[in-house]
């Protein structure tokens, strides 16, 4: 992590000298795009009054950005404050059965809080490898071909050489959460299809292997598995947790990282849900994620703890588009009765366009952060880490948080200097951000045509929806960016400011 600036130093002194920490709450959607929140896009054809009600009563950044606009790097990057592609997974998402990707004593934000007084848990989709035990003779051995929406299905014989009966290993319970209710991979698409707390595969004694309703993907089941309940769930699960941590020992505060499944595919979702938006069944998706705030915001507010609980309310990366064989062009991100899923940004989940990453981050701080602020300070989730650390006045080991830099101030509605370089990732491609400038290296991916030349080059000052390509026209930003972005990814170091 690199060195606080004084200015962050002197507020997080001031802070902690103030008051009582504060209980923690993440609530990470998925696949929520730019244009779906209200405050956001006053043509959201979605209501979501409780996020906007975050906003209203706190700080809404224009400028944020996902660690990487596919899943599990993303994930990876908001917990460890690490691009994921300095590690083993460089491109892609995990998917069935694959081991742990955090390595085992790296620093997550469940582990820097619980070291620092905090009860912590995790209640949603982990997508970050577990450890599985094999049945007596066999082995786990999860290999390619990765199973694609209309692509083959998971090896059924790996599938059913786990024993579903013996606790998981290397997730969250061994990365700092006290308690853990979670699903393995993605919530609704992945097996095993069912929940995990504190290791436990809950009812797969009796599994099946199945289709669960509206999964393109059958694997092993619990028997009362329900793929449109799971966020439902997740947010009760976590209702629980607040209240518990409160009775049980209202003197220490809590972390809470919900992060749920929605509106990731397949879309399908609680029947009180259902028409909820004029945005197809997506678009109630999104609703969902705006009733469990509401439900967390309301939790809080009856117990008391709203005034000092910072409230963070945000995305792993943009939304999905496209017509896939379980949803229809129906329930996609696409212009579902004039919905735009990422308002007006160029690109979607899995590029490294804006819409791939720049998502909606908002945030409550009742004490701390003055409410109706608006904030154009560029940062990354990997920020979170250094920014939590900052908060307690604490100096993170210089193994953890090598992409981290604190955002203190500017979560406080203080004005702050721009960040230095953000890398932008999706699977084999790069961009990066500096200032105003924004590179993508290559030809880009997905609906973009090819050109001559190698990348594209952006003045996100004066064109934020990318139409402007200055790589020809401005060759000595393109070498400057590019020996930048070269000492970040091979080197391992940053510019000095």
């Amino acid at each position: 992590m690199q060195k606080y600036t004084f200015l962050a130093f002197i507020f997080s002194a001031v802070l902690l000298a103030a008051e009582q920490r504060p209980n923690i709450v993440i609530i990470y959607a998925d696949d929520l795009g730019y244009g779906d929140i209200g405050c956001y896009n006053e043509d959201s054809r979605i209501p979501t009054p409780h996020i906007d009600k975050v906003a209203v009563e706190g700080i809404r950044f224009t400028d944020a950005h996902s660690p990487d606009s596919v899943c599990t790097p993303s994930r990876y990057g908001i917990l460890t404050g690490r691009y994921s592609w300095r590690g083993k997974l460089k491109t892609g998402v995990l998917f069935n059965w694959e081991p742990p990707l955090i390595e085992s004593g790296r620093m997550t934000l469940a582990s820097l809080l619980k070291e620092n007084g905090y009860r912590t848990a995790i209640s949603g989709k982990w997508h970050l490898g577990l450890g599985f035990t094999a049945k007596p003779g066999k082995e786990v051995n999860f290999q390619e071909p990765l199973p694609w929406p209309g692509g083959p299905e998971p090896d059924r014989a790996i599938s059913e050489s786990i024993d579903l009966s013996v606790p998981v290993f290397g997730g969250p319970e061994e990365l700092g959460f006290d308690e853990a209710f979670y699903t393995a991979g993605c919530s609704t698409d992945q097996e095993p299809f069912c929940f995990i707390e504190n290791t436990v595969m809950l009812g797969m004694r009796n599994a099946s292997y199945r289709n669960p309703s509206g999964s393109w993907r059958t694997g092993m089941a619990a028997p009362d598995w329900v793929n449109e309940t799971v966020d439902v769930s997740f947010t009760e699960w976590g209702l629980r947790f607040i209240e518990k941590s409160h009775k049980e020992k209202p003197e220490q505060p809590f972390f809470l990282y919900l992060p749920l499944s929605s509106p990731h595919s397949p879309h399908v979702t609680a029947a009180f849900a259902h028409g909820k938006s004029e945005a197809g069944t997506r678009g109630d998706m999104v609703w969902l994620v705006d009733w469990a705030t509401g439900q967390i915001s309301s939790k809080l507010e009856e117990l008391g703890l709203t005034e000092n609980t910072l409230i963070i309310v945000t995305s792993d990366n943009g939304p999905l588009l496209g017509s896939l064989e379980f949803g229809k062009s129906e329930g996609t991100a696409e212009m579902t009765n004039g919905h735009k899923s990422m308002g007006d940004l160029r690109g979607e989940k899995g590029r490294v366009w804006e819409g791939g990453h720049r998502v909606p981050f908002v945030a409550q701080w009742p004490k701390n952060i003055p409410a109706g602020s608006t904030s154009d300070y560029t940062f990354c989730f990997t920020d979170l880490l250094a920014t939590i650390a900052d908060l307690l006045d604490e100096e993170l080991p210089k193994s953890a948080g090598v992409d981290s830099f604190t955002m203190l101030p500017a979560l406080l509605g203080k004005p702050m200097e721009h960040r230095p370089p953000i890398i932008h990732h999706s699977n084999s491609s790069y961009a990066m951000r500096d200032g105003k400038w924004k590179i993508v290296f290559g030809q880009g991916e997905g609906r973009v045509q090819p050109k001559e030349g190698h990348g594209y080059l952006f003045d996100l000052e004066t064109d934020p929806y990318e139409t402007n390509d200055l790589w020809n026209a401005r060759p000595n930003v393109v070498e400057k960016l590019t020996g930048t972005f070269n000492q970040i990814t091979q080197q391992g170091t940053y510019p000095d400011r």
